[in-house]
């Protein structure tokens, strides 16, 4: 069943209209009541003041004696039984009011004074609808329609009410007029009625975050997905007369839908309440969200007593669950994430308290909500600090995670654990003690992406590192041209420690390549951004404030900053210098599968561990070897810019490696070394680079794999290769063993390191209840998809990426390469098959008898995987699959047997 908006909800729903209201007197009341005579503009807060007076006046039990509309349209009075009248006025134009009631059992409505009463029908059909004092009025704002809530169903009327339309409806089965004003409901009782039930649910709004509209009931998860606790979300309602007894009454939620996302199935919020209200007519109640799925819901509360349903004005619910695996580390102040190249500095004479520094949270940056802020009482939450890195033991941390430091101008690092639900979570966390005269007289500035305790120097190129202040910048220091600047270090005694520089200052950009040892900072005023500039074998740098300093360098420059005279400072700055050879990276060593013969009983596949070039996962270009520079690829070195030059003569490669040089596969680029190996004919198979096409037994390991020397030099001796070095190329589709695949299990086990079964077809797969291979049809055409479907090895998939694709999975979770596909009915490649091995061309997956003797009893249909007999035969049958990819061709054998 469809949910729609009810009237009562126009506000929130936009029916309800830019409009003033007002309250006329004639005579006084009681103190309930007392300033119902003062008219009501336009204005939000004269909104909130009538709403306050027909509170007072339904909590006073006033009736309605009457109510007419004015001439011109713009004006809806309402006579109370007093005689003093409230009314309701359109801005600026003439709104037609609808008016509705029940008559003759049927319902009715009226847009003209009541000079006319029309019947409500139902839309597409325009039959009658009957009408109760149980039905509601419903409103969809998304086309406009009008709709009659019944027991079980709701009715689409043709009646459609513009957005700027109020909305007055009388019910003459219980007397009521219902007035539907600002978003909220009003029951009123309609004289000599005798209507005893609500008039009135109004949400109260009260939320945890102040940015926040809506009631959150939130869950937390562990990290294995378990809901460790929930809470719900606690809703208020102003309940009219204040006085009433809701001991009898029911209670649920309705109208619940989604909002900004597809609806919902079956959504509810299970209600709980004492059913009590306070002195001031406020009911509170516990809502539990079940089956919502959606990021938001609305919802409305309706009461029932005395077989009378009120329904409160709309309110917003968000079903919440809070991940564990989603926390983040975030500064309390700001609650933007904490970076790890960020320093918590303070000054070494006071202290920092780490608590209300960083806590562990949910959400975006800049919106995190602490874990202790959800509102979860139950969650168990404990905090731990301690000092993982405390250089001539400087810092000390409280249990309660004070910091304090017996020294300035120290680096140390404090491990943060938050133990939530006995699960932990840690951040290791940069602080710095700041000496006093540096912190209050400087404003300081931190690498924004780059850790500045731990820069690294290059030998021939300049760093350009990204500097800021989260507060401050430098144009409302009074800087507004680009310009560069010494930095300099202050001494004990006050002298200044220059850094020098040979470059001239106004010739620098972002861009300038330094001299040896120089370092300086540069801001851009064009792009706002500053820089500290490192130059090559930039070193001896060690914890350093870096002021910016004046022209002549005698002293740090000096800034306006509120009418203060500040200083600049890049804090906590260390560079070194750091030289390191050529190392193959750990990473790149993995199992090399070899060929065997296939009558091996237990065949060695697996040659060992060896260092093997990858290729790279790419969902455009596949799995593919482009432009690798392979000292980037291969290696960890230090400095990036060193002289590394890597040397691949084509006479040390094996034969197979220069057939495929000579062929226009294999690629090599001296100058940027590059290597590219291409797909293109004839066809590759990257097997053969590592092996030249040997089984194991047969195989010399010194002819496998590509030959690589090299030479390194950054400015402290000259390094090189001891040699060749023998790499691998990473063959994902290679399977292990031969390229002939038998996956019986006396022959070969399969990519995932077990032996392979289920894979033989039997005669009952193609003829149901037989089991001789002599009771298959001679003609008839088999469908080798019908037979596929039935064995687990099949729909499980074969042929597997061996490294386990972008996300090196292992064992049995390896990529799937092909597989039987039910919509096809037959033996495909599957997406990661093509999108990574089918660039080349299409994926080749054929069938044919896999003997002279197979070849000659089968007529194979391999494009549409079907076959028949030409004869009799009382033999099993053996076929063969040949699968080619961009990178590999090989062929499965399986077999049709008995059964």
């Amino acid at each position: 069943m469809m949910n729609k908006r009810v009237l009562n909800s126009f506000l929130y729903g936009a029916l309800l209209f830019s409009l003033g209201t007002g309250v006329v007197s004639c005579k006084d009341y009681d103190s309930d009541i007392e300033g119902l005579n003062n008219r009501i503009t336009t204005v939000e807060s004269d909104m909130d003041r009538f709403k306050e007076k027909i509170e007072a006046a339904l909590n006073a039990n006033l009736t309605v004696q009457s109510w007419y509309p004015s001439e011109d349209q713009s004006q809806y009075t309402i006579v109370l039984s007093n005689g003093d009248e409230l009314y309701v006025q359109a801005s600026n134009k003439a709104t037609p009011f609808y008016q509705f009631k029940v008559e003759e059992g049927t319902w009715r409505y009226t847009k003209d004074k009541g000079a006319g009463w029309y019947k409500v029908l139902t839309f597409g059909t325009e039959q009658e609808i009957p009408g109760t004092d149980k039905d509601q009025l419903y409103y969809d704002k998304s086309n406009g329609y009008i709709y009659i809530q019944k027991t079980g169903e709701l009715v689409q009327t043709t009646i459609t009410a513009d957005k700027d339309t109020p909305i007055l409806a009388e019910n003459k089965e219980n007397k009521t007029l219902s007035v539907y004003i600002y978003g909220e409901n009003y029951i009123l009782p309609v004289q000599g009625g005798g209507f005893s039930g609500i008039s009135s649910i109004l949400f109260q709004k009260q939320f945890v975050f102040e940015e926040d509209e809506f009631l959150e009931a939130a869950s937390y998860t562990n990290k294995l997905g378990k809901v460790v606790t929930a809470h719900t979300a606690t809703a208020k309602f102003k309940i009219l007369p204040k006085d009433i007894d809701l001991s009898e009454a029911v209670f649920e939620s309705a109208d619940i839908h989604e909002l900004k996302m597809t609806r919902a199935e079956l959504p509810q919020l299970l209600v709980n309440t004492d059913k009590k209200l306070d002195a001031n007519g406020i009911l509170t109640v516990e809502l539990t969200p079940s089956n919502m799925t959606a990021p938001y819901y609305g919802a409305v509360l309706e009461i029932t007593l005395d077989k009378t349903t009120t329904s409160s004005n709309y309110f917003v619910v968000k079903p919440t669950s809070y991940s564990a695996s989603n926390g983040q580390f975030a500064y309390r102040e700001t609650r933007t994430y904490y970076q790890n190249s960020e320093s918590l500095k303070f000054i070494s004479t006071e202290s920092l308290d780490l608590a209300k520094t960083i806590g562990w949270g949910f959400g975006e940056s800049e919106e995190v909500k602490f874990v202790d802020e959800l509102g979860f009482s139950e969650l168990a939450i404990a905090t731990t600090y301690e000092l993982t890195e405390n250089p001539n033991n400087t810092f000390e941390v409280t249990d309660k995670g004070i910091l304090t430091a017996k020294a300035a101008n120290r680096q140390g690092i404090v491990k943060i654990t938050y133990t939530v639900a006995e699960e932990d979570f840690t951040k290791e966390v940069l602080v710095y003690s700041q000496d006093e005269s540096t912190a209050k007289n400087g404003i300081g500035l931190t690498g924004v992406t780059e850790l500045l305790s731990g820069i690294e120097s290059l030998y021939k190129g300049t760093k350009a590192i990204k500097v800021h202040n989260a507060q401050t910048t430098l144009e409302s220091m009074g800087v507004t041209a680009s310009k560069a600047w010494k930095l300099g270090a202050q001494q004990n005694g006050g002298s200044w420690d220059v850094i020098p520089m040979n470059t001239n200052l106004a010739s620098i950009t972002q861009d300038t390549e330094l001299a040896n040892g120089e370092v300086c900072l540069y801001y851009d005023a064009l792009q706002k951004t500053s820089y500290l500039l490192v130059g090559p074998q930039a070193e001896g740098i060690v914890g350093a404030n870096l002021f910016a300093m004046n022209e002549t360098g005698t002293d740090k420059e000096s800034f306006t900053l509120n009418d203060k005279q500040v200083g600049l400072y890049i804090g906590n700055v260390t560079s070194k210098y750091v030289v390191e050879a050529p190392t193959k990276k750990p990473e790149l060593e993995i199992p090399i599968y070899g060929k065997s013969g296939i009558d091996h009983a237990s065949p060695v596949l697996n040659i060992g561990n060896r260092f093997a070039i990858p290729g790279v996962y790419d969902e455009v270009k596949g799995y593919h070897f482009t432009d690798m520079d392979l000292r980037k690829a291969l290696y960890n070195f230090k400095p990036a810019d060193a002289d590394f030059t890597i040397t691949l003569n084509k006479g040390d490669q094996n034969d197979k490696v220069q057939q495929r040089w000579d062929a226009n596969n294999f690629l090599w680029d001296a100058g940027k070394n590059e290597l590219t190996i291409v797909r293109n004919t004839p066809h590759l198979q990257l097997f053969h680079f590592n092996f030249n096409d040997k089984k194991i037994n047969e195989m010399t390991e010194a002819n496998n794999g590509i030959k690589i020397s090299w030479t390194f030099s950054a400015g402290k001796g000259e390094v090189s290769s001891e040699g060749n070095e023998a790499w691998y190329v990473k063959d994902p589709v290679r399977q292990p063993g031969d390229h002939m695949i038998y996956m019986g299990v006396d022959k070969q086990p399969n990519a995932t390191g077990v032996i392979s079964t289920d894979y033989n077809l039997k005669i009952s797969d193609f003829e149901p209840g037989k089991e001789e291979l002599t009771e298959l049809v001679v003609g008839k055409v088999y469908n080798l998809g019908d037979a596929l479907k039935n064995h687990e090895f099949w729909r499980k998939g074969c042929a597997w990426d061996v490294y386990g694709g972008e996300s090196n999975a292992s064992g049995t979770n390896l990529p799937v390469l092909l597989q039987y596909n039910s919509s096809l009915n037959r033996l495909a490649p599957t997406k990661h098959c093509n999108t990574y091995f089918g660039v080349q061309k299409p994926i080749k997956v054929a069938f044919e008898g896999a003997n002279d003797e197979a070849k000659s009893l089968l007529e194979v249909d391999s494009e549409n995987q079907t076959f028949k007999l030409k004869g009799e035969s009382s033999k099993e049958i053996q076929l063969r699959i040949i699968f080619e990819t961009d990178y590999s061709s090989q062929s499965l054998y399986f077999k049709i047997i008995k059964g």
